[in-house]
C-alpha cells in the first residue's frame, strides 16, 4: 500500500458501511412499529439481540487477532450480513423478526471494531490519520440519512435490500485491500489480563459507557417520539443528517484539539455538551428546534470514540488490538444497548422518550464530574497526548 496515496478504498468501505448503518439504525424501529410491534417488544428485540452480541463480539475480535489474514474475518462478517438482512422479507411475526435482528446483528455490528483495527494497521507510517479516513463513514451516513428519508416516504420495507446492496459493495472493495495479518501466534500471546491493567483505558471505556447509554436510547426510541410530536420521515432524515455532518469538522481537527488541550479537557467539554443536548431534547417539542439541538452531537461523539480507538492502537500489544477494540465496543456500546433496550422501551412507554432524555442528562453530568476528578488525579492527559502526537 502506498503510504502517501490517499487510501480511497478504505474510505469507500467506511462510506458504504455507514450508509447502510444510517438506513438500518434510523428506520428499523419505524419498520417494526408499522409491523405492529409495541415499544416494549421493540425494546425486547434490542436487548435480546444485544445479549447474543455479548457472546460473539469479542469472539470475532479474538478470531481476527489469531487469523492469518484479518481481512478474511471481515469478509465473513460482510457476507453474513448480506444473507441475514435479506431474511427480513420472509415474515413479519414478532419471534421471526427477533431471530433475524439477532442474526444480522451478530454479523453487522462486530464489523466496526474489526474495520477500525484493520484501518489503523494499514495507516501505520502513513501520512494519513484515522480521522481523515474514518470521515468516509460520517459522510456516507450523513448523505444517506438525509436523502433516504425522502426516498422511502414511509415505505420502510425497502431498507433491507438497500442495506444488502451497500454491504455487497463493501465485500467487493475489501477484496482489493492489502492483507493484514493477525499477530497472535503460538510464539506471541500476550495475556488477556493486560488489557485491563491500563487504568486510563478502563476509565475512558467506563465514561464512554455512560455516554453510549443516552446515545443508544436516542437512536432506538427518539425517532418514534419525534414522529408523535409532528415530525415527518423527511425531518427524521434531516435530523440524523445534522448529527452526522457535525462529525466531519471534529474528525478533521480532533487530533489537533487533543494535542492542544489534552484529552481530559476535551472529554469533560464533550460530557457537558452532551448533557446540554439531552436536556434540550427533553425541553423542546418543536421538530425544527429539535433538529437544531442535534448540532451538538458531533463534538461529543467524536471526542469519545476518537480518543479510545486511537488509545487502543497505540497502547495495546499488536496481538490484542482487535480483541481490545471489540471489547471496547462490547462494554461501551453493546452493554449500553442492553441497559437501554428492554428497560428503555418500557420506560419510554411509561414516561415518554423526552423524560428519558432528562434522565440521560442528569446521569451524564454526574459521570462527567466523576471523570473530571479521577482524570485529574491520575494524569490521564499524558499517555493520550502521546497518542495524538503519533497518530
Amino acid at each position: 500500500m502506498n503510504k502517501d496515496r490517499f487510501p480511497a478504498r478504505i474510505f469507500s468501505i467506511y462510506f458504504l458501511y455507514y450508509a447502510g448503518q444510517a438506513i438500518y439504525n434510523t428506520y428499523l424501529n419505524l419498520y417494526l412499529a408499522d409491523a405492529g410491534l409495541s415499544q416494549t417488544q421493540i425494546g425486547m428485540t434490542v436487548s435480546i439481540s444485544t445479549l447474543f452480541l455479548l457472546l460473539t463480539q469479542t469472539f470475532w475480535g479474538g478470531l481476527s487477532d489469531r487469523a492469518q489474514n484479518k481481512n478474511t474475518i471481515l469478509k465473513i462478517l460482510f457476507f453474513g450480513s448480506v444473507l441475514s438482512v435479506c431474511l427480513f422479507y420472509a415474515s413479519k411475526s414478532f419471534w421471526f423478526l427477533l431471530f433475524v435482528i439477532t442474526l444480522f446483528s451478530m454479523f453487522f455490528v462486530p464489523a466496526v471494531p474489526i474495520s477500525d483495527n484493520i484501518t489503523l494497521e494499514l495507516l501505520e507510517n502513513s501520512r494519513w490519520d484515522y480521522g481523515q479516513v474514518r470521515m468516509g463513514g460520517t459522510i456516507g451516513y450523513a448523505i444517506t440519512v438525509l436523502t433516504i428519508g425522502f426516498v422511502l416516504n414511509g415505505q420502510y420495507g425497502n431498507i433491507f435490500w438497500m442495506v444488502a446492496t451497500l454491504l455487497t459493495l463493501c465485500f467487493l472493495l475489501l477484496m482489493r485491500l492489502p492483507p493484514i495479518q493477525g499477530y497472535r501466534t503460538k510464539n506471541q500471546k500476550t495475556p488477556y489480563k493486560e488489557i485491563l491493567k491500563n487504568k486510563n483505558m478502563v476509565a475512558l471505556i467506563a465514561f464512554s459507557l455512560v455516554f453510549y447509554m443516552g446515545l443508544n436510547f436516542y437512536y432506538n426510541f427518539y425517532a418514534i417520539y419525534f414522529r408523535t410530536i409532528g415530525g415527518t420521515s423527511a425531518q427524521i432524515g434531516i435530523m440524523m443528517f445534522v448529527c452526522a455532518s457535525t462529525e466531519v469538522p471534529c474528525l478533521l481537527f480532533m487530533n489537533r484539539l487533543i494535542k492542544r488541550f489534552g484529552t481530559r479537557r476535551v472529554l469533560i467539554c464533550a460530557g457537558l455538551v452532551t448533557s446540554l443536548r439531552w436536556f434540550l431534547l427533553f425541553l423542546l417539542n418543536d421538530p425544527t428546534l429539535i433538529i437544531a439541538a442535534n448540532l451538538l452531537h458531533g463534538f461529543g461523539f467524536t471526542a469519545f470514540s476518537y480518543s479510545i480507538i486511537t488509545y487502543i492502537s497505540e497502547h495495546v500489544p499488536k496481538d490484542l488490538r482487535a480483541t481490545t477494540q471489540s471489547l471496547n465496543a462490547l462494554i461501551s456500546s453493546i452493554c449500553s444497548r442492553v441497559i437501554f433496550g428492554f428497560i428503555g422501551g418500557i420506560a419510554s412507554e411509561m414516561l415518554g422518550a423526552n423524560h428519558i432524555m432528562l434522565v440521560s442528562c442528569v446521569v451524564m453530568i454526574l459521570a462527567t464530574a466523576v471523570f473530571a476528578l479521577w482524570s485529574f488525579k491520575n494524569k490521564i492527559d499524558e499517555p493520550v497526548r502521546a497518542i495524538a502526537e503519533t497518530t
